[in-house]
């Protein structure tokens, strides 16, 4: 997130402490940025007690205690808990870092990002591969004019259902709580990149499928996309049960002069 410079550290709260706000704390660390590690509040109180004896944050009896305590909040909670959350922080005038997907329905994400503009604050969701280096440079590829038009892409993502493995996340299986699978949970990434690397999608047909027989919860989806400037695309997202293969992307592009492919790593590819 960007805030306007200050000399002193901006003070970070956690609301939620599991596999993403590690994550999230860990890129903090790395970045080298100017930060106060405030509190942290998540129901599990071991959970919570883990993250702050790892990250150097202190154990808040509650959410409000979090959110009055710090300037900037990271939400890492379920998601049908997110705009109730995001609602408490930006009232409280703090910045906002939310974990994707922001909600379970357009309208509701759309309140959520209109409160934020109206407090004025700096606001931010995790969709984070809009800033990854093989991402970047695809799309620097497809735009150059030498690449000629893009005609269709080819999307597929992967990866083992998370309520396992080193994931762990069991309340992925329960839709009140995530309101979706594997579409709406993970491929809301794939859907943002679609939209970055191609632009907007002017109609599409799919069909979703439920293996592990989770009330809600599809774990494949496929998708053909039509864009608004007359290319195609299919979006294939899978969760499975292989815990040794890691979660996967491959990207193909046709453009009418050039072929581009990223695969392997979602930061560094290669391309």
């Amino acid at each position: 997130m960007t805030l306007t410079p200050t000399t002193a550290p901006v003070r970070v709260g956690f609301l939620g402490a599991g596999l993403i706000a590690t994550y999230h704390s860990k890129s903090l660390r790395r970045s080298g940025a100017a930060v106060s590690r405030a509190g942290v509040y998540d129901p599990h109180a071991e959970r919570a007690a883990a993250f702050a004896a790892a990250s150097g944050h202190t154990v808040y009896p509650s959410e409000d205690a979090v959110i009055a305590d710090c300037d900037a909040v990271y939400i890492c909670t379920w998601t049908n808990e997110h705009a109730r959350l995001l609602a408490k922080a930006v009232a409280a005038g703090r910045h906002v870092f939310c974990e994707k997907p922001l909600a379970f329905t357009t309208a509701e994400a759309l309140q959520m990002a209109q409160a934020a503009q109206a407090a004025g604050v700096t606001h931010q969701v995790g969709l984070v591969l809009r800033r990854s280096p093989a991402y970047l440079w695809a799309k620097h590829l497809i735009d150059q004019p030498a690449a000629g038009r893009l005609m269709t892409v080819v999307f597929r993502d992967d990866q083992f259902i998370p309520i396992q493995g080193h994931y762990a996340s069991t309340w992925r299986a329960d839709r009140s709580l995530v309101g979706a699978g594997t579409l709406l949970e993970h491929s809301i990434h794939d859907v943002d990149m679609l939209r970055y690397l191609v632009g907007d999608v002017r109609r599409l047909s799919a069909h979703t499928e439920n293996f592990h027989g989770h009330d809600g919860i599809e774990d494949v989806a496929t998708a053909l996309l039509r864009f608004a400037d007359g290319a195609t695309g299919t979006l294939t997202s899978v969760w499975h049960d292989n815990l040794a293969r890691p979660s996967l992307r491959r990207v193909e592009v046709f453009c009418e002069l050039r072929h581009i492919v990223i695969e392997g790593d979602d930061w560094f590819g290669p391309v």
